[in-house]
């Protein structure tokens, strides 16, 4: 009774796990069908019937892979303080000089004259 019971649940599991990856595989292929007509459609409406992408440039893909590590924990300080430093020369530079002294020479203009206004009124 029990090789039987084995049996059919043997049989049931191989079943469903043809079931299942079938049905995944369907899955899969449904995925890139789709993905091809989306593609096929998009060429046909706007390179074939308009010049609509022909007006783009065309940037491939950039299919490359990145990680950065980093050596220990010392060398990740270092980075990010780098990192800040660039960040306030870059500030330094983005500065307006030139404005920034003109609108200080307008303050210090104005400044001045109400303390000499200041200073003649008293006397």
């Amino acid at each position: 009774m029990g090789g039987r019971i084995h049996g059919f649940l043997g049989g049931v599991l191989l079943t469903s796990a043809l079931t299942y990856y079938t049905g995944e595989y369907f899955k899969k292929n449904q995925q890139f069908i789709s993905h091809q007509l989306r593609v096929s459609d998009n060429t046909i409406n706007n390179r074939i019937l308009s010049d609509h992408d022909l007006k783009k440039e065309l940037i491939p893909i950039d299919k490359r892979i990145g990680a950065t590590t980093r050596v220990n924990f010392s060398e990740t300080c270092k980075d990010i303080w780098n990192d800040e430093i660039i960040k306030m020369v870059n500030w330094v530079y983005g500065i307006n000089w030139y404005q920034w002294g003109l609108t200080a020479d307008k303050k210090l203009l104005s400044i001045s004259d109400k303390i000499a206004n200041s200073i003649t009124e008293k006397k």
